[in-house]
């Protein structure tokens, strides 16, 4: 029985390490926010992207002319109810900065959420 376990351990070595190669839950969330401006920083796997991108598309840029058509993007946008924002996007990256001189605290606080309910989607994932 000794023989066999150690026989096989190298096997669940193995197979341990490869699992950890298969599902990398890397990832990193910052948030900053000041009297300027908010600014939410998010580094994810790949394999996220679209989800990220279809989340974004349906409430953050919901009944707008822009929305996430190509690989990355990185511009500022001013939506129809004029809220205004930078965002960058590339696969398995994501930037979204407010500057709150430019914009109302209702709509600060709107992309606030948007912001929220993300990284938690992310964090579920």
């Amino acid at each position: 029985m000794k023989k066999y376990f150690i026989s096989t351990l190298p096997g669940f070595i193995f197979l341990i390490m490869m699992s950890s190669c298969f599902h990398n839950h890397n990832i990193s969330i910052s948030i900053s926010d000041d009297d300027d401006a908010y600014q939410m920083e998010a580094s994810y796997r790949r394999d996220q992207t679209h989800e990220v991108r279809t989340y974004l598309n349906e409430h953050l840029l919901k009944n707008s002319s822009v929305s996430f058509k190509s690989k990355s993007m990185d511009e500022e946008i001013t939506l129809e109810d004029n809220r205004k924002f930078y965002i960058n996007s590339q696969p398995g990256e994501l930037k979204i900065k407010v500057d709150k001189t430019e914009n109302s605290g209702e709509s600060c606080e709107r992309i606030k959420e948007v912001c929220e309910d993300l990284k938690n989607l992310l964090a579920e994932n």
